[in-house]
């Protein structure tokens, strides 16, 4: 199970990306501007850049104390569409008990996912209030790269982040999040799959759950 810490953490490092992002290259001056469609993709062509652009978009999306809580759920769902692999991991945190279900199943599976991960993280970006946030470098493991990172408090040590992206066709997308060594991948794996293994292997008995908890 998740807890407070984590999702903090979590939240405070997706939005604490923005502040890295460089600015003109002398004091006054306004930066040239790529045209939007080149920038994305730009960024989508690199781990790194994915990270940050993701930070961009939280920080406009998500932090604002004005939002609704329902507004904010919705723009966590939005970035989860454009920067996650929801596909991949649904499957992954299923463990094997998705070849057991449709593809249509799946599908809505992974709506509920980016659903029950909304209703459980977007409300701690209201309460981020600026904490250092560090990117460090990215290495490359078989097909995946991790980006690493740093969430510095100034009331106790850094806490060590890794997004771990996969590239599909031309473009980077996340798969997992480490915190302090914790994936939050198998996290969900080991909560969902003892959902499933109390009745009986039926992943529609946690797609039911999903709808309660969730509303949907």
């Amino acid at each position: 199970m998740k807890s407070k810490f984590t999702a903090s953490a979590l939240a405070a490092a997706i939005i604490g990306t923005t502040g890295l992002v460089a600015g003109p290259a002398f004091a006054g001056e306004s930066p040239l501007q790529a045209p939007t469609s080149v920038v994305e993709v730009a960024a989508e062509n690199n781990a790194i850049n994915v990270i940050h652009t993701l930070a961009s978009d939280a920080i406009a999306g998500l932090t604002d104390e004005t939002l609704s809580d329902d507004i904010r759920r919705q723009n966590f769902v939005a970035l989860m569409d454009r920067y996650f692999a929801m596909d991949v991991i649904s499957r992954f945190v299923l463990g094997r008990y998705w070849r057991s279900i449709s593809e249509d199943e799946l599908n809505e599976f992974a709506s509920l996912l980016q659903e029950y991960l909304a209703l459980n993280y977007a409300s701690q970006f209201k309460s981020f209030n600026g904490e250092q946030f560090v990117v460090g470098d990215e290495s490359q493991q078989k097909k995946d790269t991790f980006v690493n990172s740093q969430f510095v408090r100034p009331d106790g040590p850094p806490v060590t982040i890794i997004w771990r992206l996969r590239e599909f066709g031309d473009k980077y997308k996340i798969i997992d999040v480490t915190v302090e060594g914790l994936s939050m991948g198998i996290t969900q794996r080991d909560e969902f799959t003892t959902v499933i293994q109390q009745n009986g292997g039926k992943v529609a008995a946690l797609t039911k759950a999903l709808h309660e908890k969730t509303g949907k």
